[in-house]
């Protein structure tokens, strides 16, 4: 492929589903595809969404024989997790009122940072905190993020990470607070991820209200973060009435 990729024409080739269900071969551009992620924010978040979602559904689309085939992503990332949601929110009859709302059955994707010009020692303890992450071993990812932000690494992935690592152990309280060091960043490409796992933290908490707020303060979009935040959020405001 020639042409520089540009998200719009990501969006147009349906890339992003395609590389999630693992169909876009290399003939059709998968190296140029991973060489673009790498280094654009939004793509990044749509494959995170995609996968999450995508994992998500998975038990759900197993237990019926005429879902043996896979989840047809191909009709949009935002309906699949407006579907996700709307799951969830009829999940467990035994949890509380808010916490299983707050489920996160698979962990945020990683899918790489791009390289900064001069790397500090903080960087290669990001490296090995986020192997352990994509291993699974959450308490290690968090001990080795804890360690590479005190050494210097990115803060923005470093502190989503840390969040979505305690998220994991089960420790929304200290997840909550993680999350809000991201958003308290501003606009970086976390931001709107950062806010809707704190939601989920806060709902694990039983915070309702205040998982509500940070829904509600998403930056209203198209993209699976903004559809995921609007599904969550109808779920909250659904069960507030009931």
């Amino acid at each position: 492929m020639n042409e520089t990729l540009t998200c719009a024409l990501v969006e147009e080739r349906a890339l992003v589903e395609r590389y999630v269900a693992d169909t876009l071969t290399d003939a059709h551009g998968r190296a140029d595809f991973e060489a673009h992620v790498i280094a654009c924010p939004r793509c990044q978040d749509e494959i995170r969404l995609a996968m999450t979602v995508r994992a998500e559904l998975a038990p759900l689309v197993a237990g019926a024989r005429s879902a043996r085939r896979v989840w047809p992503l191909g009709l949009g990332i935002a309906v699949a997790a407006g579907v996700a949601a709307i799951i969830l929110s009829r999940a467990s009859g035994t949890a509380t009122r808010w916490q299983d709302l707050g489920a996160v059955p698979v962990a945020p994707i990683y899918l790489g940072v791009e390289v900064r010009g001069t790397p500090v020692r903080g960087d290669s303890l990001f490296a090995l905190a986020m192997k352990a992450y994509d291993d699974r071993r959450y308490d290690a990812a968090s001990a080795g993020l804890t360690a590479a932000l005190a050494a210097g690494t990115d803060s923005a992935p470093a502190e989503f990470f840390l969040g979505a690592a305690l998220l994991m152990r089960d420790r929304p309280a200290e997840a909550t607070a993680a999350f809000a060091r991201v958003i308290a960043l501003g606009d970086t490409p976390y931001l709107g991820e950062a806010r809707l796992y704190r939601a989920k933290a806060l709902l694990r908490e039983g915070g309702g209200a205040a998982a509500l707020s940070e829904l509600h303060a998403i930056t209203p979009n198209s993209n699976a973060v903004g559809a995921w935040a609007r599904a969550l959020a109808d779920s909250v405001e659904s069960r507030m009435q009931r």
